[in-house]
């Protein structure tokens, strides 16, 4: 009889230990340029199913020179569903969907501002006390490979192609952009920790 209590004892406490090494969490730093890092967080919804959250690290900047003065801020983010399918034990094709949104706000206290558009393309503002803020918002969607290294860590490398809408406004005018496609920001590598 202590035997069969030993045994539904062990039984018990393996099972219990067991169900803590379950991972449907994951957080982990992306990279597409030196200058373009953020963090990433996943939870799983089902299996190789999941909900991924990206910040990416607002940029600031500010340039002085004697009266005039350059500042600069912005920052980004994107939500939205993975699934993932088995190539080979270690290796998994990634894909879905990201709804991104940003916000840039520059000032200039006298001169010109020349705003980015985000694909290689600008537009200056002339005058002074310029605010000008560029709210952007799109959809992207995510291509990739992950490789596990083991069930804690792992590697990815993805695509987000995305077309998105931005306007620009300040100084009394407006400036709406339409852009689609990818390019070399769109492209990152990530590594993650499971918890």
């Amino acid at each position: 009889m202590k035997l069969i209590y030993l045994l539904a004892a062990l039984l018990l406490a393996t099972s219990s230990l067991r169900a803590q090494d379950i991972t449907n969490r994951e957080i982990g730093v992306r990279i597409s340029s030196f200058d373009n890092i953020g963090l990433i967080y996943k939870k799983q919804l089902s299996e190789n199913t999941y909900r991924r959250y990206r910040l990416a690290f607002g940029n600031v900047n500010a340039s002085f020179v004697r009266s005039n003065s350059l500042i600069g801020f912005s920052a980004g983010g994107a939500m939205g569903k993975e699934k993932r399918r088995a190539i080979n034990d270690k290796l998994q094709f990634v894909y879905g969907t990201e709804l991104i949104a940003s916000i840039n706000l520059n000032s200039s206290s006298t001169g010109n501002l020349t705003i980015s558009d985000g694909n290689g393309g600008t537009t200056t503002y002339t005058g002074s006390n310029l605010l000008i803020v560029t709210p952007s918002i799109g959809v992207g969607f995510v291509l990739g490979a992950q490789y596990n290294f083991n069930p804690k860590w792992y590697i990815s490398a993805e695509l987000i192609p995305s077309i998105t809408a931005s306007g620009s406004f300040g100084n009394g005018t407006s400036l709406y952009s339409f852009q689609a496609g990818f390019n070399s920001s769109s492209a990152g590598v990530t590594g993650a920790y499971r918890f």
